[in-house]
């Protein structure tokens, strides 16, 4: 199963259905819980500025969380790179009028899209725009 940044950020700062996605989490068999290279870099970015902490404290700790998570961490290639586009093409966020362009995927989140895809793997996610591809989503709302 791929795990999103949202999960990572949720989990490490107890955000709302924390502990629903480490339910989610202990279901799965160590070694099949994948994130990705730019998966980390914005739960880090996100807890640096979240929790006002060094950003190498921050990345601390989320490599910390991924260690004892057994988290592996793929990187990105260009396989991705091309499904991400296309998830943009697909899910992008200029697909929908700006009441409902949060549905829709970002830049990171075609990222995490392609990951989960190239790796053909569900995603676990707090991110409901997930719901709208073709991805098994997996989240505590849906």
């Amino acid at each position: 199963m791929f795990v999103d940044a949202s999960v990572i950020i949720a989990l490490l700062l107890q955000e709302q259905k924390w502990d629903s996605f480490a339910r989610a989490l202990d279901e799965v068999p160590r070694g099949e819980l994948v994130t990705s290279v730019l998966a980390v870099w914005e739960a880090a970015a996100a807890i640096y500025r979240k929790k006002q902490i060094p950003m190498a404290e921050a990345e601390a700790k989320v490599q910390e969380f991924l260690r004892l998570a057994e988290i592996a961490v793929v990187s990105i290639t260009l396989t991705e790179n091309t499904i991400a586009l296309s998830a943009f093409e697909k899910y992008g966020r200029h697909r929908y009028p700006d009441a409902s362009r949060n549905s829709a995927l970002n830049l990171a989140d075609c990222f995490h899209y392609a990951a989960a895809k190239a790796g053909k793997m569900p995603i676990l996610t707090k991110d409901a725009g997930f719901t709208l591809t073709d991805l098994k989503t997996i989240g505590p709302d849906f």
